[in-house]
Protein backbone atom coordinates (compact mmCIF):
# COMPACT_ATOMS: atom_id res chain seq x y z
CA UNK A 1 0.00 0.00 0.00
CA UNK A 2 1.39 3.41 -0.97
CA UNK A 3 1.70 6.53 1.16
CA UNK A 4 -1.31 8.05 -0.56
CA UNK A 5 -3.51 5.42 1.03
CA UNK A 6 -6.07 3.15 -0.57
CA UNK A 7 -8.98 4.04 -2.79
CA UNK A 8 -11.98 3.53 -0.52
CA UNK A 9 -15.55 3.21 -1.69
CA UNK A 10 -17.81 5.20 0.62
CA UNK A 11 -21.58 5.38 1.10
CA UNK A 12 -22.69 2.79 -1.47
CA UNK A 13 -26.46 2.86 -1.70
CA UNK A 14 -29.27 1.48 -3.86
CA UNK A 15 -32.33 3.72 -3.93
CA UNK A 16 -35.66 2.90 -5.58
CA UNK A 17 -38.53 5.32 -5.94
CA UNK A 18 -41.62 5.55 -8.11
CA UNK A 19 -39.74 6.71 -11.22
CA UNK A 20 -36.19 5.32 -11.10
CA UNK A 21 -33.58 3.08 -9.51
CA UNK A 22 -30.15 4.49 -8.62
CA UNK A 23 -26.97 2.74 -7.50
CA UNK A 24 -24.26 5.10 -6.29
CA UNK A 25 -21.17 5.53 -4.14
CA UNK A 26 -18.25 7.93 -3.64
CA UNK A 27 -14.49 7.53 -4.04
CA UNK A 28 -12.03 10.30 -3.18
CA UNK A 29 -14.95 12.72 -3.20
CA UNK A 30 -16.12 11.71 -6.69
CA UNK A 31 -19.58 10.22 -7.10
CA UNK A 32 -20.18 7.20 -9.33
CA UNK A 33 -23.79 6.44 -10.22
CA UNK A 34 -25.94 4.18 -12.37
CA UNK A 35 -29.60 5.03 -12.98
CA UNK A 36 -32.47 3.26 -14.73
CA UNK A 37 -36.20 3.68 -14.69
CA UNK A 38 -38.24 1.97 -12.00
CA UNK A 39 -39.04 -0.97 -14.23
CA UNK A 40 -35.52 -2.38 -14.10
CA UNK A 41 -33.56 -3.10 -10.95
CA UNK A 42 -29.83 -2.76 -10.40
CA UNK A 43 -27.45 -5.15 -8.65
CA UNK A 44 -26.27 -4.03 -5.21
CA UNK A 45 -22.82 -5.58 -5.24
CA UNK A 46 -19.16 -4.62 -5.26
CA UNK A 47 -18.54 -5.62 -8.88
CA UNK A 48 -19.78 -2.41 -10.62
CA UNK A 49 -17.64 -0.25 -8.35
CA UNK A 50 -14.55 -2.44 -8.60
CA UNK A 51 -14.60 -2.37 -12.40
CA UNK A 52 -14.75 1.42 -12.37
CA UNK A 53 -12.08 1.84 -9.67
CA UNK A 54 -9.55 -0.69 -10.97
CA UNK A 55 -7.61 1.31 -13.57
CA UNK A 56 -7.23 4.52 -11.51
CA UNK A 57 -6.09 2.37 -8.58
CA UNK A 58 -3.50 0.58 -10.73
CA UNK A 59 -2.29 3.85 -12.24
CA UNK A 60 -1.79 5.36 -8.78
CA UNK A 61 -0.57 2.11 -7.15
CA UNK A 62 -3.34 2.34 -4.54
CA UNK A 63 -5.11 -0.67 -3.07
CA UNK A 64 -8.92 -0.77 -3.11
CA UNK A 65 -11.11 -1.06 -0.01
CA UNK A 66 -14.80 -1.92 -0.31
CA UNK A 67 -17.11 -1.60 2.74
CA UNK A 68 -18.45 -4.78 4.31
CA UNK A 69 -21.99 -4.02 3.15
CA UNK A 70 -20.98 -5.17 -0.35
CA UNK A 71 -19.59 -8.48 -1.57
CA UNK A 72 -17.95 -9.75 -4.77
CA UNK A 73 -17.93 -13.25 -6.16
CA UNK A 74 -14.82 -15.40 -6.04
CA UNK A 75 -14.95 -15.88 -9.82
CA UNK A 76 -15.09 -12.14 -10.43
CA UNK A 77 -12.08 -11.49 -8.20
CA UNK A 78 -10.10 -14.25 -9.95
CA UNK A 79 -10.95 -12.62 -13.28
CA UNK A 80 -9.87 -9.21 -12.00
CA UNK A 81 -6.54 -10.70 -10.89
CA UNK A 82 -5.94 -11.97 -14.44
CA UNK A 83 -7.08 -8.63 -15.83
CA UNK A 84 -4.46 -6.86 -13.74
CA UNK A 85 -1.81 -9.21 -15.12
CA UNK A 86 -2.75 -8.16 -18.65
CA UNK A 87 -2.83 -4.44 -17.88
CA UNK A 88 0.56 -4.43 -16.17
CA UNK A 89 2.05 -5.88 -19.38
CA UNK A 90 0.14 -3.53 -21.69
CA UNK A 91 0.74 -0.43 -19.56
CA UNK A 92 4.07 -0.74 -17.67
CA UNK A 93 3.31 2.31 -15.49
CA UNK A 94 0.36 0.45 -13.95
CA UNK A 95 0.94 -1.54 -10.77
CA UNK A 96 -0.90 -4.59 -9.51
CA UNK A 97 -2.94 -3.72 -6.43
CA UNK A 98 -4.74 -5.58 -3.65
CA UNK A 99 -8.52 -5.58 -3.22
CA UNK A 100 -10.07 -5.71 0.25
CA UNK A 101 -13.66 -6.94 -0.16
CA UNK A 102 -15.89 -9.57 1.39
CA UNK A 103 -16.09 -12.62 -0.87
CA UNK A 104 -19.34 -14.43 -1.50
CA UNK A 105 -19.60 -17.97 -2.89
CA UNK A 106 -20.21 -18.25 -6.62
CA UNK A 107 -23.77 -18.92 -7.71
CA UNK A 108 -24.90 -21.28 -10.45
CA UNK A 109 -25.06 -19.48 -13.83
CA UNK A 110 -28.45 -18.02 -14.66
CA UNK A 111 -30.33 -19.29 -17.69
CA UNK A 112 -29.83 -17.59 -21.03
CA UNK A 113 -32.89 -15.35 -20.73
CA UNK A 114 -31.83 -11.73 -20.53
CA UNK A 115 -29.15 -11.65 -23.20
CA UNK A 116 -28.18 -8.06 -23.96
CA UNK A 117 -26.12 -6.06 -26.44
CA UNK A 118 -24.60 -2.66 -25.71
CA UNK A 119 -26.16 -0.59 -28.48
CA UNK A 120 -25.28 3.00 -29.39
CA UNK A 121 -26.64 2.84 -32.93
CA UNK A 122 -23.17 2.74 -34.50
CA UNK A 123 -21.88 0.47 -37.26
CA UNK A 124 -20.31 -2.13 -34.95
CA UNK A 125 -23.45 -2.46 -32.81
CA UNK A 126 -25.75 -2.57 -35.86
CA UNK A 127 -23.60 -5.34 -37.35
CA UNK A 128 -23.76 -7.31 -34.08
CA UNK A 129 -27.54 -6.87 -33.97
CA UNK A 130 -27.85 -8.04 -37.56
CA UNK A 131 -25.52 -11.03 -37.14
CA UNK A 132 -26.32 -12.20 -33.60
CA UNK A 133 -29.82 -10.79 -33.21
CA UNK A 134 -31.50 -14.18 -32.96
CA UNK A 135 -29.86 -14.75 -29.56
CA UNK A 136 -30.30 -11.18 -28.25
CA UNK A 137 -33.46 -9.95 -26.56
CA UNK A 138 -32.35 -6.61 -25.05
CA UNK A 139 -30.53 -3.62 -26.51
CA UNK A 140 -28.76 -1.59 -23.82
CA UNK A 141 -28.38 2.12 -24.55
CA UNK A 142 -26.15 4.10 -22.18
CA UNK A 143 -26.50 7.80 -21.59
CA UNK A 144 -23.10 9.27 -20.72
CA UNK A 145 -20.81 7.27 -23.03
CA UNK A 146 -21.15 8.81 -26.50
CA UNK A 147 -22.42 12.22 -25.39
CA UNK A 148 -22.29 14.63 -22.48
CA UNK A 149 -24.72 13.95 -19.66
CA UNK A 150 -26.38 17.36 -19.88
CA UNK A 151 -27.38 17.21 -23.56
CA UNK A 152 -31.05 16.34 -23.07
CA UNK A 153 -32.16 17.09 -26.63
CA UNK A 154 -29.53 14.90 -28.28
CA UNK A 155 -30.16 12.11 -25.78
CA UNK A 156 -33.89 12.09 -26.54
CA UNK A 157 -33.17 12.08 -30.28
CA UNK A 158 -30.76 9.14 -29.98
CA UNK A 159 -33.04 7.27 -27.59
CA UNK A 160 -36.02 7.59 -29.94
CA UNK A 161 -33.93 6.31 -32.83
CA UNK A 162 -32.69 3.31 -30.86
CA UNK A 163 -36.21 2.51 -29.63
CA UNK A 164 -37.33 2.56 -33.26
CA UNK A 165 -34.59 0.05 -34.15
CA UNK A 166 -35.37 -2.16 -31.15
CA UNK A 167 -39.08 -2.28 -31.94
CA UNK A 168 -38.46 -3.04 -35.62
CA UNK A 169 -36.14 -5.89 -34.67
CA UNK A 170 -38.44 -7.30 -31.98
CA UNK A 171 -36.14 -6.42 -29.07
CA UNK A 172 -36.66 -4.52 -25.85
CA UNK A 173 -34.56 -1.43 -25.17
CA UNK A 174 -33.08 -0.86 -21.73
CA UNK A 175 -31.82 2.68 -21.12
CA UNK A 176 -29.32 3.36 -18.35
CA UNK A 177 -27.61 6.59 -17.36
CA UNK A 178 -24.16 6.61 -15.75
CA UNK A 179 -21.22 8.94 -15.26
CA UNK A 180 -18.72 6.05 -15.24
CA UNK A 181 -16.75 7.46 -18.19
CA UNK A 182 -16.29 10.81 -16.44
CA UNK A 183 -15.78 9.18 -13.05
CA UNK A 184 -12.79 7.17 -14.28
CA UNK A 185 -11.24 10.25 -15.85
CA UNK A 186 -11.71 12.33 -12.68
CA UNK A 187 -10.52 9.59 -10.34
CA UNK A 188 -7.39 9.15 -12.47
CA UNK A 189 -6.80 12.92 -12.45
CA UNK A 190 -7.35 13.02 -16.22
CA UNK A 191 -4.74 10.30 -16.67
CA UNK A 192 -7.03 7.62 -18.17
CA UNK A 193 -9.29 8.30 -21.12
CA UNK A 194 -12.08 6.17 -22.52
CA UNK A 195 -9.72 4.66 -25.08
CA UNK A 196 -8.07 2.76 -22.22
CA UNK A 197 -11.03 2.56 -19.82
CA UNK A 198 -13.81 1.41 -22.16
CA UNK A 199 -13.76 -2.29 -21.27
CA UNK A 200 -13.79 -1.68 -17.51
CA UNK A 201 -16.40 1.05 -17.90
CA UNK A 202 -18.74 -1.21 -19.85
CA UNK A 203 -17.96 -4.03 -17.41
CA UNK A 204 -19.07 -1.75 -14.61
CA UNK A 205 -22.36 -1.09 -16.39
CA UNK A 206 -22.87 -4.77 -17.22
CA UNK A 207 -22.45 -5.81 -13.60
CA UNK A 208 -24.78 -3.05 -12.41
CA UNK A 209 -27.49 -4.16 -14.83
CA UNK A 210 -27.11 -7.84 -13.96
CA UNK A 211 -28.17 -9.31 -17.31
CA UNK A 212 -26.94 -12.93 -17.42
CA UNK A 213 -25.16 -12.39 -20.76
CA UNK A 214 -24.21 -9.13 -22.46
CA UNK A 215 -22.15 -8.49 -25.60
CA UNK A 216 -19.72 -5.71 -26.47
CA UNK A 217 -19.15 -5.11 -30.19
CA UNK A 218 -15.59 -5.10 -31.44
CA UNK A 219 -14.20 -2.14 -33.37
CA UNK A 220 -11.17 -4.08 -34.67
CA UNK A 221 -10.66 -7.27 -36.64
CA UNK A 222 -8.48 -10.05 -35.25
CA UNK A 223 -5.37 -9.04 -37.18
CA UNK A 224 -5.67 -5.39 -36.12
CA UNK A 225 -5.94 -6.04 -32.39
CA UNK A 226 -3.65 -4.09 -30.07
CA UNK A 227 -3.79 -3.04 -26.41
CA UNK A 228 -6.89 -0.92 -26.07
CA UNK A 229 -9.82 -0.30 -23.76
CA UNK A 230 -12.19 -2.84 -25.27
CA UNK A 231 -10.55 -6.11 -26.36
CA UNK A 232 -11.63 -9.76 -26.69
CA UNK A 233 -8.95 -10.76 -24.18
CA UNK A 234 -9.90 -8.31 -21.43
CA UNK A 235 -13.63 -7.58 -21.73
CA UNK A 236 -14.67 -11.09 -20.57
CA UNK A 237 -12.44 -10.66 -17.50
CA UNK A 238 -14.99 -8.23 -16.05
CA UNK A 239 -17.46 -11.14 -15.88
CA UNK A 240 -18.76 -12.53 -12.61
CA UNK A 241 -20.69 -15.65 -11.67
CA UNK A 242 -23.93 -13.76 -12.39
CA UNK A 243 -22.91 -11.82 -15.52
CA UNK A 244 -21.04 -13.14 -18.55
CA UNK A 245 -19.52 -10.50 -20.83
CA UNK A 246 -18.72 -11.37 -24.43
CA UNK A 247 -16.70 -9.46 -27.03
CA UNK A 248 -18.08 -10.10 -30.52
CA UNK A 249 -17.40 -9.10 -34.12
CA UNK A 250 -13.61 -9.47 -34.52
CA UNK A 251 -14.14 -11.78 -37.47
CA UNK A 252 -15.16 -8.85 -39.71
CA UNK A 253 -13.37 -5.70 -40.81
CA UNK A 254 -15.17 -2.36 -40.70
CA UNK A 255 -15.80 -2.16 -44.44
CA UNK A 256 -17.09 -5.74 -44.41
CA UNK A 257 -19.49 -4.82 -41.62
CA UNK A 258 -20.71 -1.85 -43.66
CA UNK A 259 -21.37 -3.97 -46.74
CA UNK A 260 -23.25 -6.53 -44.63
CA UNK A 261 -25.33 -3.96 -42.73
CA UNK A 262 -26.20 -2.29 -46.05
CA UNK A 263 -28.33 -5.33 -46.85
CA UNK A 264 -30.77 -3.93 -44.25
CA UNK A 265 -31.58 -0.40 -45.42
CA UNK A 266 -33.62 0.25 -42.27
CA UNK A 267 -30.46 -0.04 -40.16
CA UNK A 268 -28.25 1.76 -42.67
CA UNK A 269 -30.50 4.84 -42.62
CA UNK A 270 -30.29 5.10 -38.81
CA UNK A 271 -26.57 4.64 -38.09
CA UNK A 272 -24.96 7.18 -35.78
CA UNK A 273 -21.16 7.27 -35.41
CA UNK A 274 -20.44 10.75 -34.01
CA UNK A 275 -19.25 11.65 -30.49
CA UNK A 276 -19.11 15.43 -30.97
CA UNK A 277 -22.45 16.45 -29.41
CA UNK A 278 -23.37 18.39 -32.56
CA UNK A 279 -26.48 16.54 -33.64
CA UNK A 280 -26.77 12.89 -34.57
CA UNK A 281 -23.70 13.14 -36.82
CA UNK A 282 -21.70 16.33 -37.23
CA UNK A 283 -20.33 15.22 -40.62
CA UNK A 284 -16.95 16.88 -40.00
CA UNK A 285 -15.14 14.96 -37.25
CA UNK A 286 -12.69 12.16 -38.01
CA UNK A 287 -15.28 9.41 -37.46
CA UNK A 288 -17.92 11.11 -39.59
CA UNK A 289 -15.51 11.87 -42.44
CA UNK A 290 -14.19 8.31 -42.43
CA UNK A 291 -17.70 6.87 -42.47
CA UNK A 292 -18.89 9.30 -45.15
CA UNK A 293 -16.00 8.21 -47.35
CA UNK A 294 -16.76 4.53 -46.75
CA UNK A 295 -20.41 5.07 -47.71
CA UNK A 296 -19.40 6.94 -50.87
CA UNK A 297 -16.84 4.31 -51.85
CA UNK A 298 -19.43 1.55 -51.41
CA UNK A 299 -22.01 3.47 -53.45
CA UNK A 300 -24.34 3.72 -50.46
CA UNK A 301 -26.49 6.55 -49.12
CA UNK A 302 -27.62 7.16 -45.55
CA UNK A 303 -30.01 9.94 -44.59
CA UNK A 304 -27.69 10.99 -41.75
CA UNK A 305 -24.62 11.63 -43.95
CA UNK A 306 -23.76 13.68 -47.01
CA UNK A 307 -21.63 11.93 -49.66
CA UNK A 308 -17.90 12.74 -49.54
CA UNK A 309 -16.82 13.84 -52.99
CA UNK A 310 -14.13 16.42 -52.23
CA UNK A 311 -11.03 14.78 -50.75
CA UNK A 312 -9.89 18.17 -49.44
CA UNK A 313 -12.43 17.64 -46.65
CA UNK A 314 -10.15 14.93 -45.30
CA UNK A 315 -7.69 17.63 -44.24
CA UNK A 316 -10.00 18.16 -41.25
CA UNK A 317 -9.11 14.63 -40.07
CA UNK A 318 -5.34 14.12 -40.26
CA UNK A 319 -4.13 10.63 -39.43
CA UNK A 320 -2.39 11.14 -36.08
CA UNK A 321 -2.45 7.81 -34.23
CA UNK A 322 -1.95 4.08 -34.92
CA UNK A 323 -5.68 3.52 -34.37
CA UNK A 324 -6.62 6.15 -36.94
CA UNK A 325 -4.06 4.66 -39.34
CA UNK A 326 -5.74 1.24 -39.13
CA UNK A 327 -9.19 2.77 -39.54
CA UNK A 328 -8.21 4.69 -42.69
CA UNK A 329 -6.27 1.71 -44.01
CA UNK A 330 -9.56 -0.16 -43.93
CA UNK A 331 -11.08 2.53 -46.14
CA UNK A 332 -8.17 1.89 -48.51
CA UNK A 333 -9.11 -1.79 -48.59
CA UNK A 334 -12.67 -0.80 -49.47
CA UNK A 335 -11.44 1.54 -52.24
CA UNK A 336 -9.46 -1.32 -53.74
CA UNK A 337 -12.39 -3.73 -53.46
CA UNK A 338 -14.58 -1.21 -55.30
CA UNK A 339 -11.90 -0.54 -57.92
CA UNK A 340 -11.73 3.18 -57.11
CA UNK A 341 -8.21 4.13 -58.22
CA UNK A 342 -8.50 7.85 -57.42
CA UNK A 343 -9.60 7.16 -53.83
CA UNK A 344 -6.90 4.51 -53.48
CA UNK A 345 -4.19 6.98 -54.52
CA UNK A 346 -5.49 9.65 -52.15
CA UNK A 347 -5.64 7.28 -49.19
CA UNK A 348 -2.23 5.78 -49.99
CA UNK A 349 -0.79 9.31 -50.01
CA UNK A 350 -2.28 10.16 -46.63
CA UNK A 351 -1.22 6.84 -45.07
CA UNK A 352 2.29 7.25 -46.50
CA UNK A 353 2.52 10.73 -44.97
CA UNK A 354 1.72 9.26 -41.54
CA UNK A 355 4.34 6.51 -41.95
CA UNK A 356 6.94 9.11 -42.96
CA UNK A 357 6.23 11.22 -39.88
CA UNK A 358 6.56 8.17 -37.67
CA UNK A 359 9.86 7.22 -39.34
CA UNK A 360 11.25 10.71 -38.74
CA UNK A 361 10.21 10.52 -35.07
CA UNK A 362 11.91 7.14 -34.67
CA UNK A 363 15.08 8.34 -36.39
CA UNK A 364 15.14 11.45 -34.18
CA UNK A 365 14.90 9.34 -31.02
CA UNK A 366 17.40 6.72 -32.23
CA UNK A 367 20.09 8.92 -33.74
CA UNK A 368 19.59 12.38 -32.21
CA UNK A 369 18.13 11.59 -28.78
CA UNK A 370 14.89 13.48 -29.50
CA UNK A 371 16.50 16.85 -30.27
CA UNK A 372 14.15 17.54 -33.21
CA UNK A 373 11.14 16.86 -31.02
CA UNK A 374 12.41 19.26 -28.35
CA UNK A 375 13.22 21.97 -30.91
CA UNK A 376 9.72 21.62 -32.34
CA UNK A 377 8.22 22.22 -28.92
CA UNK A 378 10.33 25.35 -28.39
CA UNK A 379 9.33 26.87 -31.74
CA UNK A 380 5.64 25.99 -31.45
CA UNK A 381 3.42 29.12 -31.06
Amino acid sequence: MTATGPLELQDPVLVRDASRTTLSGRVDGHELYFRTDAGHGLAFGAEPFLCAMLLPAMEQARDIVIPATLTASARFLANLDRLQDVYTVWYPAFRKIAIDVRIRPDEAPADERGRGLFFSGGLDACHSLQKYGASIDTLVYVRGIDMQLDDDALYRQCLEGNIEIAEACGKSLLAIESNVRFFIRKLSRDGIGWGVAQGCGLGSLANALGLPVISISSSAAYDDLAPQGSHPLTDPLCSSDRVRIEHVGCESRRHEKLLEVAADDFLLQRIRVCWQDRGLNCGECEKCLRFRMALTLAGLRSRNFEPLTDYAELDKAPIDSPTHYLDWEDNLRLARVMGNEAASRELERRLRRYRSRQLIKQADELWFGGILRRLGRRTAP
